[in-house]
């Protein structure tokens, strides 16, 4: 799917390498790719906790490594383009499998937004769909008819730019993979069109306060910001201040989230896969 989903880009192809890749790298290969790839000059390193910038270059000089220099702004995400919108249908037929679907799409935003602010209104949006209430998917999918006995749902920024979304839903009993994918589709797409409920907005926004953490909290803030900054460098892009983040809870709004909607909900390049016994398919 990634393949399909990601097509002349660097992430459309997988790190680890296909079983024949691996059985076919031998000791020597493997310990000259580990001597030109794991150094120090490669690494960003994160100190989190009352430590003074002097106290980190002093101990990094006693274990001889590389003196602490100033930011490489040429460090940056590697770009990521949109192969023109299409669909595949992906069949996995497994006898002994319990029958599920994978639906996943990427689509491209008419602009830009920052990366983190894309990204808290994609999980927003993500959590009222996630819901019972109007303009959400649990009732039409799930409890006002037997269509999935269980889904998930997840929406993310793959840049300032794309934003993926991703379904996976066992069947009920009664319904085939085809029909859980088709009905995911339209009651998206009508979701889209009608957009979502002010009432609804309010009533999951005011409980998005997981999303980040209790700033009253010294510690807890300090654990949270430090899986922040990993995640950030890890993905080269530069973290938000401490005051930066707490600003993003404030540039939340209801159009953005409608708007992100329709777009998700219109045309990208979408991957469906069916899994499981072909006669559920």
């Amino acid at each position: 799917m990634n393949a399909f989903l990601y097509a002349g880009n660097s992430i459309a192809s997988s790190v680890i390498g296909t079983p024949g890749d691996i059985r076919a790298l031998d000791y020597d290969e493997a310990r000259a790719l580990h001597e030109a790839t794991h150094q120090p000059d490669n690494a960003t390193l994160v100190v989190v906790g009352d430590v003074s910038e002097r106290q980190v270059s002093r101990a990094l000089q006693k274990v001889d490594w590389p003196g602490l220099e100033k930011e490489n702004t040429d460090i940056v995400p590697p770009t990521f383009e949109l192969a023109p919108p299409a669909k595949a249908m992906l069949r996995y037929p497994q006898a002994d499998a319990s029958p599920r679907l994978t639906f996943r799409r990427v689509v491209e935003l008419p602009e830009p937004v920052q990366f983190d602010l894309l990204e808290a209104h994609a999980t927003l949006l993500r959590d009222i769909l996630d819901t019972n209430l109007p303009g959400g998917l649990a009732g039409p999918l799930r409890f006002d008819a037997s269509i999935a006995r269980r889904f998930d749902i997840q929406i993310w920024p793959i840049d300032e730019r794309h934003v993926e979304l991703s379904f996976t839903a066992a069947p009920d009993r009664e319904a085939s993979l085809s029909y859980v994918r088709v009905a995911f589709e339209e009651k998206l797409a009508e979701i889209a069109a009608s957009g979502i409920p002010e009432e609804t907005y309010h009533r999951v926004f005011s409980r998005f306060e997981h999303f980040w953490p209790d700033w009253d909290d010294s510690d807890e803030s300090a654990r949270w910001m430090a899986g922040y900054v990993l995640d950030r460098v890890s993905a080269l892009r530069k973290p938000l201040q401490v005051s930066d983040v707490k600003r993003l809870q404030h540039n939340l709004s209801y159009q953005t989230i409608n708007t992100l909607l329709n777009e998700i909900a219109g045309e990208g390049r979408t991957a469906a896969a069916f899994i499981g016994p072909e006669e559920r398919f």
